[in-house]
């Protein structure tokens, strides 16, 4: 009985019917572009598929803009350039969140790549709801698309069996031809702005902004903010408290001095007046005003050395932090 009922079972997952899954919605924006045109495509209404039984089925994306270079990368798709947007796993997660997809046309107009984390990165690459899925570094800026009309399809496809598939959307995307432009100024690839915001020239929404106008996501840039330091973590926000602290502390010191100062100048002043005058006074009083001078500069000195050992209370303090993190 078990050698009879194995065939049986093998042959029911051979068969499973994947045109009765159902179909999300697919929509393209533009439909059309000269090569280097950024391409949106927007897929919603994705089929709860948790409750399918095994062999297990997942939706695939397929893009046909490298075959014409006769290059396309290694995936289980027979070849062809295919990237799984959403799979059985996904539908046991619950995640049936719409999927965004954006690329770019291939083109010798592009910017240049942009290296980050080990990683080249270029405006072709594949990117679904904020995630690289695949990189297209080489053929970016080194090709123009050839024009013509190109079908992006999306596809049902078993786990188990790369032959066994089916097309449940199909949209269209036509190349026109595009004029010849200078080539891009190296300042377009993202370095110069990365440099910039670093040094302090531009601010983190001009950086940003800069940024994403390049076709930059939200992963790389924080990327970016990483590699130089400038994630909130990463920026020690107390450095400001404790200059105030000096600045205060100098003032308090300079306040204090010039109190000590006075109080001193109104005695001598009253000793001054409460004694007869005589011919030897002239003497006396000048004796009494180099005394006072000499008295205000032991006051002033002494000030300023208690704002230096305050500041340097702060920085010893600061710097013991850093050593204990």
């Amino acid at each position: 009985m078990i050698l009879i009922l194995l065939p049986i079972f093998g042959h029911a997952w051979a068969t499973t019917n994947l045109s009765k899954i159902g179909s999300p919605v697919v929509s393209i924006y533009p439909t059309s572009g000269p090569p280097g045109t950024k391409i949106t495509i927007t897929i919603t209404n994705i089929p709860d598929i948790s409750k399918e039984s095994y062999p297990y089925a997942d939706l695939y994306l397929y893009l046909p803009f490298s075959r014409s270079f006769g290059t396309t990368i290694q995936s289980q798709c027979d070849g062809e350039d295919c990237f799984p947007i959403y799979t059985y796993g996904d539908a046991l997660n619950h995640d049936f969140a719409n999927r965004t997809i954006t690329l770019t046309t291939f083109s010798t107009n592009n910017p240049s790549l942009v290296y980050l984390n080990g990683f080249e990165n270029s405006v072709c690459d594949v990117i679904v709801n904020n995630k690289t899925v695949e990189r297209y570094s080489t053929l970016c800026n080194t090709k123009d698309q050839p024009t013509g009309t190109y079908e992006i399809k999306l596809t049902w496809g078993l786990e188990n069996d790369a032959e066994q598939s089916y097309t449940v959307k199909t949209v269209q995307f036509t190349v026109t031809p595009g004029s010849q432009l200078p080539p891009p100024q190296a300042a377009d690839n993202g370095n110069s702005i990365i440099t910039a915001y670093q040094n302090g020239q531009i601010s983190e929404q001009q950086f940003e902004t800069e940024l994403k106008a390049l076709g930059w996501n939200y992963e790389q840039i924080r990327q970016a903010l990483a590699v130089i330091g400038k994630l909130p973590h990463q920026m020690n926000a107390s450095a400001p408290s404790e200059m105030q602290q000096i600045q205060q502390g100098v003032e308090k010191a300079a306040e204090q001095s010039t109190q000590q100062s006075t109080k001193q100048n109104m005695s001598m002043t009253d000793q001054y007046h409460t004694q007869p005058v005589q011919n030897s006074d002239v003497k006396t009083d000048t004796s009494t005003s180099q005394s006072n001078s000499s008295w205000n500069a032991m006051v002033i000195l002494s000030s300023i050395g208690g704002a230096v050992a305050i500041a340097g209370g702060i920085f010893t303090l600061k710097h013991t932090r850093k050593i204990t993190n």
